[in-house]
Order: C-alpha cells, then sequence, then structure tokens
C-alpha cells in the first residue's frame, strides 16, 4: 500500500460511494486515497470492465480485500477480478510514473500490500 508519508500531496478522504449517489459521511463509506486516485475516480462508482465491456463497480476496501481483487508483480498491480480491473483502470495504478515510485518505495521497504 502507497504510504501517506511518500506522498508530496496528502491524501484526501474519499466517499467510496459518492454523496451525489447518497453515499454517507461514515466510517464504513471513508477511505484515505491519494489525490490521483481521488480525482481519477471522481464520483464515479465503477466503470466498464476491460475485458468484458460490462458496467462493474470499483474495488471497495471497505467490503473486500485487497489480495482477492489484486496481486503485486514486481511494481505493477495487475489485476485479478472485473472490480480490479475497471480499478487498476480508471485509477491508473500502473502508468509508468507511478509504478518507477513503486518500484522505489518497494526498494526502500516502504511499499506493502494489503491483506
Amino acid at each position: 500500500m502507497y504510504p501517506q508519508e511518500a506522498s508530496f500531496l496528502a491524501f484526501e478522504m474519499e466517499h467510496i460511494i459518492a454523496e451525489k449517489h447518497s453515499g454517507a459521511t461514515v466510517a464504513e463509506n471513508l477511505a484515505l486515497a491519494c489525490p490521483y486516485c481521488n480525482r481519477a475516480k471522481g464520483t464515479d462508482l465503477g466503470s466498464l470492465d476491460p475485458d468484458t465491456g460490462l458496467l462493474t463497480s470499483f474495488f471497495n476496501p471497505r467490503t473486500q480485500r485487497w489480495v482477492e481483487h489484486f496481486r503485486l508483480e514486481g511494481a505493477e498491480i495487475v489485476a485479478l477480478t472485473p472490480e480490479g480491473r475497471v480499478t487498476v483502470s480508471i485509477m491508473q495504478f500502473n502508468q509508468l510514473d507511478r509504478r518507477q515510485e513503486r518500484q522505489h518505495l518497494i526498494a526502500a521497504g516502504q511499499y506493502e500490500v494489503p491483506l
């Protein structure tokens, strides 16, 4: 998981289900998000799965386990499920600069894979 301490920008409190979609401002619907992910997600609830074309919800860190939807291969986050694929795609987890930054964090022992 990307450590907040390594970010140049402060992490943001994110509504997993946006308020505009009736998402409540309660702990179960909030998560810290890096600014890049938060801006890429916006108020979206999901996207079209790049493999199937089906409308699919994003990965929900409050109700789903990271290791069931993703795995780390080197510095690349590989999606294992439709939810993982839309999350990786829309939030652009594997852009070159993000992979390079993740590789540096891994080498420094500052990047942990969530359970």
